[in-house]
């Protein structure tokens, strides 16, 4: 007979032996978060390229400014009690009020690692990153902004003073060039969607998808395009990168590029393009509505511009011909297109299907003396015009 475990404690009151699954998964969601929010900017800074995945850090953007590469590199780092403070020697290895300190402590500490690549990468380093979902202490706020304004701070003066022998003891920085290297280190703190529980990334997010995509963005819909964007840059941290690799082989595996946010956000790029070039805002939503209807009929990249095209051209004529053409007329016509284009989509949405209504309604206009003005292009715009202002 099994022996009763009366007394015997439960799972939950015996301390864990080890955590370190749970913080490892928390701080990869962490960095996961983080890049991927990096990544929406993709879609507004026309110098930002590319947002490469835990490779030379956590996460690396490209810019190309006036046809030069230009790389930022972020750490993120996170705690789990949000009313902790980072110090000095957390980030840095120097110990508080210390007159002295210990090279090979900065050379190991977060600050360190970061400031290697302002050595290595020399003027191609825009910044490096120290990104944190928690506070900062007197002291490391001291030390940040001594950095920016060159103003008077013990730990700024000796991370001048070891920088060479902490960090390129081998082939010495003049003390200006130190200067400049140190000024790319930025340390960010209360980044509030580097926690995983917090609205903030999903709200702050759904601003800038809010632009690309349609105005009635619902929030399931918003939550499985963050979802898929955080997917991509979790596959794009795992991907396994050969021991030689190219520079378009790194872009393939690690990177993040603009095709991709628009694959995400279901948006050609030809029509992103000319879009965001217009200053449109509304034109880059409707878009976006017609590039889903048209990927859902199994339409080609082709084919959904040249829709886009059809409805831009819908809309000129409407603009000309409203006040021309009779009230009855007109009125006529949009009846039979709001009519065929809603049973288009609630009839399966296939090509050939919308093809023959629009045939319908063309040859329905023989009588009504409209078929001079229009064609079977604007009828097709006019449908995808009727379809935005159902989904607006």
């Amino acid at each position: 007979m099994a022996e009763k475990n009366i007394g015997s404690p439960r799972l939950h009151e015996v301390e864990p032996r080890e955590n370190v699954g749970r913080e490892t998964i928390a701080r990869y969601q962490a960095q996961f978060r983080g890049a991927a929010f990096e990544c929406l900017a993709l879609l507004e800074d026309e110098t930002l390229d590319r947002v490469y995945c835990d490779y030379q850090d956590d996460f690396v953007t490209r810019l190309n400014v006036e046809g030069n590469y230009v790389y930022n590199f972020f750490q993120v780092k996170t705690k789990g009690k949000l009313n902790y403070q980072w110090s000095v020697n957390d980030v840095l290895g120097i110990r508080k009020g210390a007159k002295t300190c210990e090279p090979d402590k900065i050379t190991d500490s977060y600050v360190g690692k970061l400031l290697i690549h302002a050595i290595r990468f020399e003027n191609s380093c825009g910044n490096v990153v120290f990104l944190t979902n928690v506070h900062l202490n007197d002291d490391l706020e001291g030390l940040r902004d001594a950095i920016q304004d060159d103003s008077d701070n013990n730990y700024y003066k000796l991370l001048l003073e070891n920088f060479n022998e902490a960090l390129c003891p081998e082939a010495p920085i003049e003390d200006q060039g130190i200067i400049e290297r140190i000024k790319k280190l930025k340390i960010k703190s209360n980044v509030s969607y580097l926690n995983p529980h917090d609205d903030k990334f999903f709200s702050e997010a759904r601003e800038t998808i809010y632009q690309y995509s349609e105005i009635d963005l619902q929030r399931s819909e918003c939550e499985e395009i963050l979802n898929s964007l955080i997917s991509l840059v979790e596959r794009k941290s795992f991907g396994k990168l050969l021991e030689e690799i190219g520079e378009s082989d790194l872009d393939d595996i690690a990177g993040v590029s603009l095709s991709e946010m628009l694959d995400i956000l279901s948006i050609s790029k030809a029509a992103y393009q000319s879009l965001k070039e217009s200053g449109d805002s509304q034109a880059v939503k409707n878009a976006s509505i017609i590039h889903r209807l048209m990927s859902k009929a199994g339409a080609s990249e082709r084919m959904i511009e040249f829709v886009s095209d059809c409805k831009v051209r819908w809309d000129i004529w409407f603009r000309d011909k409203r006040h021309t053409i009779p009230e009855f007329d007109l009125n006529f016509i949009l009846e039979e297109i709001e009519k065929n284009a809603a049973e288009w989509v609630k009839l399966g949405e296939s090509l050939p299907l919308l093809q023959s209504r629009i045939n319908i309604v063309l040859s329905a206009l023989d009588t009504e003396d409209l078929s001079a003005t229009l064609n079977r292009e604007l009828l097709l715009g006019a449908v995808f015009s009727f379809l935005v202002r159902g989904n607006a």
